[in-house]
């Protein structure tokens, strides 16, 4: 390049011209920028959210009872455990108490993990009616 081109580049950059041996960005580069610029956008702000979002609540249990099954001589209460909250419960356990004949009977089943706004079926069995058990979780860790 001559020392003549080269002055009248540096003018021209000067002036605010565009480079003549560049060319101008077509509507499906900025299409595409845009694009791009927006899912990174998505993607920080789903990051930041969640990092940032401190109402983590911890797990809640309910017990919801199903109708009772008779097979032989045992008693099958099926049970829906539901998880309220957001965190997982690892080991859930659920026990069921039931009095009868002056005895008290207890059945239990432990559920491997509830994630948070989920729900997990078991049952419990049992040798006398379960009608009047009293049904709910007695433990459960933090995974």
């Amino acid at each position: 390049m001559s020392v003549k081109e080269e002055k009248r580049k540096e003018q021209s950059k000067k002036r605010g011209e565009k480079d003549p041996g560049i060319a101008p960005r077509s509507r499906a580069e900025w299409v595409s920028l845009l694009v791009a610029l927006l899912l990174l956008a998505l993607v920080v702000g789903t990051v930041v959210a969640i990092w940032l979002d401190p109402s983590a609540v911890p797990a809640r249990f309910r017990v919801a009872r199903g109708a009772v099954r008779v097979e032989g001589e045992l008693f099958y209460l099926p049970v829906v455990v539901s998880n309220d909250g957001d965190a997982t419960g690892a080991q859930v356990t659920v026990t069921g108490k039931l009095e009868a004949d002056g005895e008290e009977e207890e059945a239990s089943t432990t559920f491997d993990f509830v994630p948070g706004h989920s729900q997990v079926e078991g049952s419990l069995i049992f040798g006398s009616d379960p009608v009047s058990a009293d049904v709910r979780v007695t433990s459960y860790q933090k995974p």
